[in-house]
């Protein structure tokens, strides 16, 4: 479906953010899997060094995520399995990448991203590796962003989020609403997490683009971007 589409690409760049997984009730997995699954990761984590640029490791990634789509579809693997480990890939790779691409790390909202009614929230932790920020001031940014990811319960990360979204005037994104109305229309497994934002993904932009989400494992993150900044900044690059 469209939705979860967005969703795994999303992961793959880092940045879960947007988008919201489906989740099903599956049986645990074998632990023949999970211990040969295991043993695999941890012979990348010592490895890790020896890749040198991120797009080697997007790369690897990707290499990794086809094993086990691939695996899954001869039935090699169970459907619950696929999912645990495509989430412990997104965790080993995704963190390794977004911490050695993180080169502005943001530790609160900016006094201008404050001026849009974006507040913290309460209760979560900040996780260092995949927050980030670009700033006008910086010549090789040129424009304000900001992207906030806060780890914590589940149910307290959904209360928060619509605390923020609701102080900011944040509607749920339309993608959210479309793919809920699918799951109630098909009698699919109910859809965890959830996305406010303010503009429509590729087909329209505010001044201000900001997205608040949640996803299954109970990860908020909190985005905004100037879009007139980044468009003058871009324009100007393609004009040099």
């Amino acid at each position: 479906m469209k939705f979860k589409t967005l969703t795994v690409r999303s992961l793959k760049v880092s940045i879960s953010l947007i988008f919201i997984f489906f989740v099903g009730c599956i049986p645990p997995p074998e632990s023949n899997e999970t211990d040969k699954f295991d043993t695999e990761l941890k012979t990348f984590n010592k490895s890790i060094n020896n890749i040198g640029k991120t797009m080697d490791m997007v790369d690897a990634m990707q290499t990794e995520v086809n094993k086990v789509e691939s695996k899954r579809a001869l039935g090699e693997i169970s459907d619950a399995e696929a999912d645990r480990q495509l989430l412990e890939i997104k965790e080993t790779y995704g963190r390794t990448i977004a911490r050695s691409s993180n080169l502005n790390p943001a530790t609160s909202l900016p006094q201008w991203a404050q001026q849009l009614r974006l507040t913290e929230p309460s209760g979560m932790k900040l996780d260092p590796d995949y927050s980030q920020m670009t700033t006008v001031d910086n010549p090789d940014e040129g424009f304000n962003s900001v992207l906030l990811v806060y780890l914590g319960d589940y149910e307290l990360a959904m209360k928060e989020a619509a605390r923020i979204a609701k102080i900011a005037n944040i509607p749920l994104g339309k993608d959210y609403i479309q793919a809920v109305e699918l799951s109630k229309t098909y009698n699919t497994t109910p859809i965890k997490g959830v996305a406010y934002m303010n503009f429509d993904p590729f087909i329209e932009d505010k001044d201000f683009n900001i997205s608040i989400t949640v996803d299954e494992a109970g990860m908020l993150t909190i985005s905004a971007v100037d879009v007139i900044q980044m468009k003058k900044q871009f324009e100007g690059k393609k004009a040099e």
